[in-house]
C-alpha cells in the first residue's frame, strides 16, 4: 500500500483508483458534519434537555410520592391514636355520667325516704295530739253528761257545792 501511495503524486489520487472521488468525499464529510452539528444543536440538545427535565420531574414525583406515603402513614397512625384517645375519653365520660346519675338517684331516694319518714312522724305526732284532745273533750262532755244525769236523777236535792264535787269525782273516775 505504501508503494501505491508513493507512486502517485497526490496522496488522495489512489482513492480515485478505487472509484472514490476525494472532493466529493470531503464535501459529503463536511455536509455530514454540518448536518450532525445542526441536528445536535437543534434536535438532540432540546430532546436531551426535555428528557432530563422529564426525568427530574419523574424523580421529584417519586420523592413526593414517598414523602406523601410517609405522611399518610403518619396521619393514619395519628388518626388511630386520636380515635383510641377519643374512645377512651368517651368511655370515661359515659362512666362518669352513669356514676353521677346513680349517685343522684340514690341521693333523691334517700331524701324521699327521709322526707317520708319525717311526714310519717309528724302525722303520728299529730294523731297522738288529736287523740289526747279528743279524750279531753270526751271527758269534759262525759262529765257534763254525768252531772246533768245526776242532776236529773237527784234533781234539786243537790246543792251547787255537791254538784261540783260530783263533777270532780266523775272526772277523776273517767281519768282512770
Amino acid at each position: 500500500m505504501f508503494s501505491i501511495i508513493a507512486a502517485a503524486g497526490n496522496p488522495l489520487d489512489f482513492l480515485s483508483q478505487f472509484g472514490v472521488e476525494w472532493r466529493l468525499l470531503i464535501s459529503q464529510g463536511l455536509s455530514f458534519a454540518i448536518v450532525t452539528a445542526a441536528l445536535y444543536k437543534f434536535v438532540f440538545k432540546p430532546v436531551i434537555a426535555v428528557s432530563e427535565k422529564r426525568r427530574a420531574a419523574i424523580e421529584q414525583g417519586l420523592r413526593d410520592a414517598e414523602a406523601a406515603k410517609v405522611k399518610l402513614a403518619n396521619a393514619q397512625t395519628e388518626a388511630a391514636k386520636q380515635a383510641a384517645e377519643a374512645a377512651t375519653e368517651a368511655a370515661k365520660i359515659l362512666k362518669d355520667a352513669r356514676d353521677d346519675a346513680r349517685n343522684a338517684v340514690e341521693k333523691a331516694a334517700a331524701e324521699a325516704s327521709a322526707k317520708a319518714a319525717e311526714i310519717r312522724d309528724r302525722n303520728e305526732q299529730q294523731l297522738e295530739r288529736d287523740k289526747l284532745k279528743m279524750k279531753e273533750e270526751l271527758k269534759s262532755e262525759l262529765s257534763e253528761l254525768v252531772a246533768k244525769a245526776a242532776e236529773a236523777v237527784a234533781g234539786s236535792v243537790l246543792t251547787d257545792a255537791q254538784r261540783s264535787q260530783l263533777a270532780e269525782l266523775a272526772a277523776k273516775e273517767l281519768k282512770k
